[in-house]
């Protein structure tokens, strides 16, 4: 059982390595820095690690292409199953029989997934959320963790996008309405002193 869980989206190689489709530099590049050693002590201190990952099927087409960026020549742009570009950063510290590896389709991990009750199932409380970007996928799973009843947080340090001005405004955002802001070293000593 375990009363926390940390959801880490995306952490793949169109968003993590320098020649990725969306790779930020300013905010992903700094965080990967420090990100598995982050996780490691999550998990340390008793957090459940949920590796989540997208990957498109190479033939979805898009239900509104003027309206958005997720492909390009009427192809998805990034995450596309088989491709690099969705494998799983090696990274990313994955602990097979301990961790959860999970797939999601949309951008929220919890949309027709069935995230919700294995989370239940395993006791979880809260939900931490890190990885990228934190404006789309990181803020739509955070918001559905919200809607779920869980108690939600964005970890600020631990997350990826654009820019740092795009990342700071999302989280002043999310933090007043859905999900509270903290840093790695909070969420971390909020573990280990059993607060979460």
């Amino acid at each position: 059982m375990y009363k926390t869980a940390v959801l880490v989206i995306d952490m793949q190689k169109d968003f993590t390595e320098p020649d990725g489709r969306f790779y930020y530099p300013e905010t992903t590049g700094v965080m990967m820095e420090t990100f598995s050693d982050k996780i490691d002590q999550m998990r340390e201190a008793g957090a459940w690690i949920v590796i989540v990952y997208t990957a498109h099927s190479e033939d979805e087409e898009e239900i509104n292409p003027k309206l958005t960026r997720m492909f390009r020549d009427g192809r998805k742009a990034s995450l596309v199953e088989g491709t690099k570009g969705a494998q799983l950063d090696e990274r990313i510290p994955y602990r097979e029989g301990q961790d959860l590896l999970w797939r999601k389709y949309v951008p929220s991990a919890f949309f027709g997934t069935g995230l919700n009750e294995v989370l239940r199932k395993k006791g979880v409380e809260n939900v931490l959320v890190c990885g990228v970007k934190t404006n789309v996928c990181c803020r739509a799973t955070a918001t559905d963790a919200y809607s779920h009843r869980f108690r939600t947080y964005m970890i600020s340090d631990m997350l990826g996008t654009n820019t740092a001005q795009i990342n700071d405004f999302h989280l002043q955002e999310m933090t007043k309405y859905f999900a509270k802001a903290i840093t790695s070293e909070e969420a971390i000593r909020c573990l280990q002193a059993r607060e979460f």
